[in-house]
């Protein structure tokens, strides 16, 4: 009460000095008035850029709860130099403030509108890499968008070289060192501590931070003797030097290292030693600062307790780490940190130690939390690398979980446990690929003129350049400028003003209810041990099902065997196929037989390439009685549960001819082709007009498109279409398209690597982060013709049905109902897959003035075909005689 009492009379204070402020500047003004118009608003603006710059300095428990109101109190931005200097302090004293506060998403935010202001003001002062460049990169690495945090970090480096600011570098150096510690680049981390470490003289205090962080390197790969060989080196630099300011962050940071290595030794006793007086400095010295650093110190003295078997002193300090980033008890499981989710993950093991019901809660806390701090990163690399991560919290989660669901009897809680392995499944899925749609979303808004359009246009350019040079150093002078463009659309697109919100799980349980009376919902995770997990849930009813890694093993094989690069396998033994189908079957669909006949997969590792719709249930392919298609999570399909239809027409590009470029041609292409333009509003380019930038217009202009050509799935930068040039997922990067599909009628365009969380890096996820709401797409290579006649069947039943799943669903029967028992062999028909959402859609019909126009032209061809026919016989009498001339 006391606290709140004085945080309202300093606020009553701010409000009282400020309209005082305001009274003084009139009289100021009054007395002024001959001065010119911009000096006497500036005299204002300078009285309250004082006074708020000494509150943000001196007084930041004002303002840290609401910062955006109390930057708002500025009645205008400054206009002279003197003023645009205090402003630019202004925002970086509140960044510092919200950062010591342990408020990192808001502090991240003034740092970079700090940034932006000092570039576009173009200031001096205050010195970018010191009070910019440097604590940026520092939160960058702290939120894990790495990638961000080591370009900030490189650009620093190199402006303090520049301007042989060589006392800074060894700072900065190790700043970089902990990001590539995060990374997991130890060869990286160990070069920039020694760059660090040439700049520096004997017995540096700044050396103690470098030391430390080649402890940690070592310590990582289990060279314990290195590691604290560098951790005592650390430490002996602190003997007799007063410890405070820095120094003593640094002292207890070593100190955090040394209980580290005694805990991976199982030198318990050493290590809660080293770790206590770590926290009683702490605490002693900073009581209402370094919050961040004090919870990670309480966090490892938790698990130190937890090891000890402590259980109530680990919860303890597991709670004491949460308080200290959120003390605020309306939202006690919330914060955008992985320190804070791994004392949640902490609560977790405590409490399933103590067989505690507890657990579960803590455990789905945990996963939410980790989805929480991941929408802070932009960067894709960074997702992948913490999509991986959150991957071990899941398998321990999803074990624990499975363990009370097996030893329930009560319906209701069977339920509830099935529902929280979906949530906890499809939350650690596809963040990256949500990132992306959201952010291409957010580029549907852009101006043709603005700043963004422009950085994106100007990074495709980049991109196509960089794929044409030949000159490895004109490669590498555009591979950086692509990276520091890239970082500057990251911050142009002002991705902290965001809202960032916990998921909810009420409104997916909804959704997937309501979705499960239609379909049935099947949800796959694969652990890094080879088990698997999966729910199915058919009208609002949720099942949860184990299978051990031994019951898979075989699947690899049979993959490979039948869906590899020859059909021959099922030639020549179909009813093997079909039993061991049908085994496969049953194993990963045991209650597929009182499904609905539409499902809906989320699949996960090896599942990925796996064509559901080509196993066997009571003698019939699931294909033949089932629709299928497939998502990379349904937090996708939350989002349009009852999408719009779309009226559109198709842009068709096929290219047959591959003359000169080491590919096979495609004799079949032009009859897709050919079909489209007969029987839709198509815009049809062959061949030569089959270009990219003709393909990019197509997305730009959100088209139904239809791609039939040669696909690469392992090229040395990635999947890519060959067209003129080709379409690689890093000139796709930039695009956005409102196109609700595209269908690849090309070899492997769902192929690539498997990322885990995040699926398949491949075409098909690429155009699905673009803002295609589906992407029809083959897993193996294809046949031309077979896959020419499917491609026909698909947009005839789509012209009936308008849903692109039904449609493909639909193509699939037909073709096995007609062809002969050959060509039901799986590898001709399976391979092409709908992911996505699945939206309806209708053609515009076809014009009758370009219908009259290809009968027209049919009637040509037919004329030049007799003509040829009746003169052949001449012709090759012709022939024959030249030849024997």
């Amino acid at each position: 009460m006391a606290a709140l009492v004085k945080t309202a009379l300093g606020c009553f204070a701010l409000w009282v000095g400020l309209l005082m402020g305001c009274r003084d500047t009139k009289r100021d003004t009054l007395q002024a008035s001959h001065a010119a118009d911009v000096a006497v608003d500036t005299l204002v603006l300078l009285r309250q850029l004082e006074q708020l710059g000494n509150i943000a300095y001196d007084h930041p428990e004002r303002f840290v709860h609401n910062p955006d109101s109390f930057i708002k109190l500025l009645a205008a931005e400054p206009t002279t130099a003197e003023g645009k200097e205090m402003y630019a302090w202004l925002l970086l004293n509140i960044g510092y403030a919200l950062r010591e506060n342990g408020n990192i998403l808001a502090s991240v935010r003034y740092y970079e509108l700090a940034m932006d202001y000092c570039i576009t003001s173009r200031l001096d002062d205050p010195d970018f890499v010191l009070y910019i460049a440097k604590p940026l990169g520092n939160l960058y690495t702290q939120i894990g968008d790495l990638q961000k945090a080591l370009h900030i970090h490189q650009r620093a480096i190199d402006l303090s070289k520049a301007r042989q600011n060589l006392q800074y570098l060894p700072a900065l150096y190790g700043n970089m060192a902990i990001t590539y510690q995060q990374i997991g680049w130890p060869d990286s981390l160990r070069a920039a501590c020694t760059h660090g470490l040439s700049y520096i003289r004997k017995n540096d205090i700044h050396a103690a931070l470098l030391y430390n962080t080649l402890a940690r390197s070592h310590q990582e790969v289990d060279q314990l003797d290195s590691a604290a060989y560098y951790n005592q080196l650390a430490l002996s630099l602190f003997s007799g030097r007063p410890l405070q300011g820095d120094t003593l962050i640094w002292y207890t940071a070593a100190l955090h290292q040394q209980s580290f290595l005694a805990g991976e030794r199982r030198q318990l006793p050493k290590a809660l030693q080293a770790i206590n007086q770590a926290l009683a400095l702490a605490e002693t010295h900073l009581p209402n600062g370094k919050q961040r650093e004090k919870a990670k110190y309480y966090y490892t003295r938790g698990n130190l307790h937890f090891l000890c078997q402590r259980p109530f002193d680990a919860i303890q300090d597991f709670q004491k780490t949460l308080f200290l980033f959120s003390p605020d008890p309306t939202s006690p499981h919330s914060f955008p940190d992985y320190t804070f989710t791994e004392a949640l993950w902490g609560l977790a093991r405590t409490h399933a130690l103590q067989q505690s019901d507890s657990a579960a809660h803590y455990y789905v806390k945990a996963i939410e939390n980790a989805y929480y701090s991941q929408q802070l990163i932009a960067s894709s690399a960074s997702h992948y690398q913490n999509s991986a991560w959150n991957r071990k919290l899941l398998h321990e989660a999803m074990a624990h979980l499975w363990q009370r669901y097996e030893r329930t009897s009560d319906y209701t809680s069977s339920q509830s446990l099935a529902m929280l392995m979906l949530w906890i499944t499809e939350l650690s899925k596809g963040r990256q690929l949500r990132q992306e749609i959201n952010r291409s979303n957010q580029w549907a808004q852009d101006s043709v003129s603005s700043v963004r359009q422009r950085q994106r246009q100007r990074l495709q350019y980049l991109l196509q350049a960089q794929a044409m040079a030949g000159n490895p150093q004109e490669k590498l002078r555009l591979q950086q400028e692509v990276e520091h463009l890239a970082f500057e659309l990251q911050l142009a697109e002002n991705h902290f003003d965001q809202s960032f919100a916990p998921p909810d799980f009420d409104a997916f349980t909804t959704s997937i209810t309501a979705r499960s009376d239609s379909a049935t919902l099947v949800s796959y995770f694969i652990d890094s041990e080879g088990d698997a997990y999966y729910t199915t849930t058919v009208r609002g009813q949720s099942v949860a099902n184990h299978i051990p890694a031994a019951s898979l093993s075989d699947l690899p094989h049979f993959m490979e065997t039948y869906f590899g690069y020859s059909p021959t396998a099922y030639d020549n033994d179909p009813l093997k196929y079909q039993t061991t189908a049908s085994a496969i079957a049953n194993l990963l669909l045991p209650t597929a037989g009182e499904a609905t006949c539409r499902m809906i997969v989320s699949p996960d590792g090896l599942l990925f390439t796996l064509p559901f719709d080509a196993l066997v249930k009571d003698g019939h392919f699931l294909g033949e009685r089932n629709t299928i298609n497939y998502t990379y999570t349904f937090l996708l399909n939350m989002q349009e549960h009852n999408p719009s239809p779309r009226h559109t027409s198709i842009a068709v590009l096929a290219k047959q001819d591959y003359h000169g470029t080491g590919l096979r041609d495609l004799h079949f292409v032009s009859h897709e082709a050919a079909y489209l333009a007969t029987h839709f509003n198509a815009d049809t380019y062959l061949d030569d007009a089959a270009t990219d930038s003709v393909f990019f217009e197509a997305l730009v202009n959100g088209q139904f498109i239809h791609v039939a050509a040669h696909a690469i799935a392992n090229g040395v930068g990635g999947p890519y279409l060959v067209l003129d040039h080709p379409v690689t997922l890093d000139k796709l990067q930039y695009i956005h398209t409102s196109s609700p599909l595209i269908f690849l009628s090309a070899c492997q365009t769902a192929s690539g690597q498997l990322l885990p969380g995040e699926g398949v890096e491949s075409l098909n996820k690429t155009f699905l982060s673009k803002g295609i709401h589906s992407v029809i797409a083959s897993y193996w290579t294809v046949d031309d013709q077979t896959t020419a006649a499917l491609a026909q069947l698909f947009y005839d039943a789509l012209a009936e049905t308008g849903q692109p799943a039904q449609a493909l669903a639909i193509a699939k029967r037909r073709y096995l109902a007609t062809s002969p028992p050959l060509l039901q062999n799986p590898w001709y028909w399976a391979s092409l897959q709908l992911t996505g959402i699945d939206s309806p859609i209708y053609f515009e019909p076809r014009r009758a003035w370009a219908i009259w126009s290809y009968w027209t032209l049919g009637i040509v061809a037919f004329g030049a075909l007799l003509w040829w026919l009746i003169r052949a016989p001449k012709r090759r009498l012709q022939c024959k005689n030249d030849k024997t001339y």
